[in-house]
């Protein structure tokens, strides 16, 4: 009985091994092949986006140098949206266009006016922000309260912004200047006697007011509407889409509503 057991169990042993050996032989024949395995999708591409940062509260950089203000949150949203990581690039204001004109990244998030002359050379999103470009003044007898008022007088703005564009084209009158030499801020530039208006947009302009309420005020009139949009370079049609989507998101389950009131921010749309 035990060895019949035995050799029944080496006769199934052998059984076995012709059967592996014959599935072996079957898949090393050609048009054998193993079973497919998908291979794992492919990690989702950065954004990359450029601003200068230095622009609050739309942008700006915390004590330990990470991005922050309004526009950086709203573009994490957006990130999120598009389904894909966000990476932030800083550099000089005036560098952001060639950046994104040479692919070197997706998009500006900057503050940046939509202008005609700009449209020319890139494309902008929808606008994700308007407000108006300001000019700050002095208080006080014989200050300038009208546009009339600055004829022959030094009114200041950032080179190479909507801001220098709206001087030029509204106050051709006005003394321009467009580089701040002596490096001093807005309200040393205005209480020294450097300037006697300093253009700049909406945002900027009230919280600079709000500050020196005693000693500063607005012109009567703005200078122009400004819009903020979000730059692509020139072509990047599919990129332009899914943002002008997202924007739309954004703003129809109220996040764009909650950064601004966040960061005390009043658009005028």
């Amino acid at each position: 009985m035990f060895q019949r057991s035995a050799r029944h169990r080496r006769q199934q042993l052998i059984m076995n091994g012709r059967w592996w050996l014959l599935l072996a032989m079957v898949c090393l024949t050609p048009g054998c092949s193993a079973p497919a395995v998908s291979p794992p999708p492919p990690a989702p591409l950065e954004l990359v986006v450029a601003s200068d940062l230095d622009n609050m509260p739309f942008a700006g950089v915390d004590a330990a140098g990470r991005p922050q203000g309004r526009d950086v949150e709203m573009m994490v949203a957006l990130a999120a949206q598009l389904g894909r990581p966000l990476r932030w690039e800083r550099m000089p204001f005036d560098q952001l266009l060639a950046a994104v004109q040479t692919s070197t990244v997706d998009l500006i998030c900057a503050t940046m006016g939509i202008t005609s002359e700009r449209e020319e050379v890139v494309d902008f999103s929808d606008p994700y922000f308007s407000t108006a470009i300001e000019v700050v003044v002095r208080r006080g007898p014989g200050e300038p309260r009208r546009w009339a008022d600055l004829d022959g007088r030094k009114v200041a703005a950032g080179q190479g912004t909507t801001s220098e564009r709206a001087v030029r084209r509204v106050l051709p009158q006005a003394v321009g200047v467009y580089e701040n030499k002596s490096q001093q801020g807005a309200y040393e530039r205005l209480t020294s006697g450097a300037v006697d208006g300093l253009a700049m947009d909406g945002p900027n302009a009230l919280d600079l007011v709000r500050q020196h309420g005693d000693e500063l005020t607005l012109l009567l009139t703005p200078l122009a509407a400004e819009r903020y949009g979000l730059v692509v370079g020139s072509g990047q049609l599919a990129l332009r889409s899914a943002i002008n989507r997202g924007l739309v998101a954004l703003r129809r389950d109220g996040t764009i509503a909650a950064l601004d009131a966040r960061w005390g921010l009043q658009p005028t749309d």
